[in-house]
């Protein structure tokens, strides 16, 4: 086969595989009996608090597990952090990242205050907020309980 055939059918191939990629599918119509049996959908429990320009995302009461929040032991305001286990965190400096937050802090536990460089970041498929760079080991993943 010839150089200028091999150019020619990959070039058509090529033109073949891009009109399909930018087709545009019609999406299935939901089916009214599977509707009917599912029922009406439900507001997961425990999501992520949404951003707001007015108050930083982890505002709010926290807790290790969703049952944790019927006595959130995380408490989250927009310049500390304090929990029931004798942890607080003064923050001096609030820096919005891609990720989350990174904050520098002052924190007070069973020790003198120390400085520290706190990252949270949110998983939103997972629902979770995660703290890294803070006095607790190993660094907490934490569900929303409410807001303050």
């Amino acid at each position: 086969m010839r150089l200028s055939n091999l150019l020619a059918r990959a070039a058509s191939a090529a033109l073949s595989v891009a009109l399909i990629a930018c087709a545009d599918p019609a999406e299935p119509e939901p089916d009214p009996a599977a509707a009917a049996h599912v029922g009406e959908a439900q507001p997961l429990p425990h999501t992520l608090p949404p951003p707001t320009e007015e108050t930083p995302r982890y505002v709010g009461l926290w807790a290790t597990t969703a049952e944790g929040c019927s006595n959130p032991a995380w408490r989250f305001e927009a310049d500390g952090i304090s929990t029931q286990g004798e942890v607080s965190c003064e923050f001096r400096g609030v820096r919005i990242t891609e990720a989350g937050y990174e904050i520098a802090a002052t924190c007070y536990a069973q020790a003198p205050p120390e400085p520290h460089n706190i990252q949270i970041s949110f998983a939103e498929s997972a629902r979770a907020m995660m703290l890294t760079g803070g006095p607790w080991a190993p660094a907490p993943s934490l569900v929303y309980c409410r807001g303050l």
